[in-house]
């Protein structure tokens, strides 16, 4: 299990940890590696019986989040729930942008403490 070294990689980290029992997880920290489409997400959970893609997880901070979503916008189809993550501050701006290109997906919210715990909301 690789040790989160910053915001991103510890909130990836934790969704991760936190669908292991009931999802099969495919984490990208550190090297790119596994992909969906033409797209290497954050994590790819998988349903543990028939390795089926649920749920893809993209998260980004402001500055990367346009981007991002316009990417995912592109793609001609996405085999499952996209849910982008990013910094409760960053929430109504990235559906915003989503709104306007076009773009279903899902939406998760994460903070972090001042002694670093993060915390992750879906809506």
């Amino acid at each position: 299990m690789n040790t989160p070294i910053n915001e991103h990689d510890s909130v990836v980290a934790l969704i991760r940890d936190t669908n292991a029992a009931k999802f099969k997880v495919i984490a990208n920290l550190g090297e790119d590696k596994y992909y969906i489409g033409q797209m290497f997400p954050d994590l790819i959970l998988l349903d543990k019986e028939s390795d089926t893609p649920v749920f893809i997880i993209e998260v980004k901070k402001n500055g990367g989040i346009a981007h991002c979503l316009q990417q995912w916008k592109s793609q001609v189809s996405i085999p499952a729930t996209l849910y982008i993550i990013v910094p409760e501050t960053d929430l109504a701006n990235a559906k915003s942008i989503a709104q306007i290109i076009g773009l279903q997906t899902r939406f998760g919210a994460y903070t972090i403490s001042e002694n670093g715990n993060v915390t992750v909301r879906y809506e």
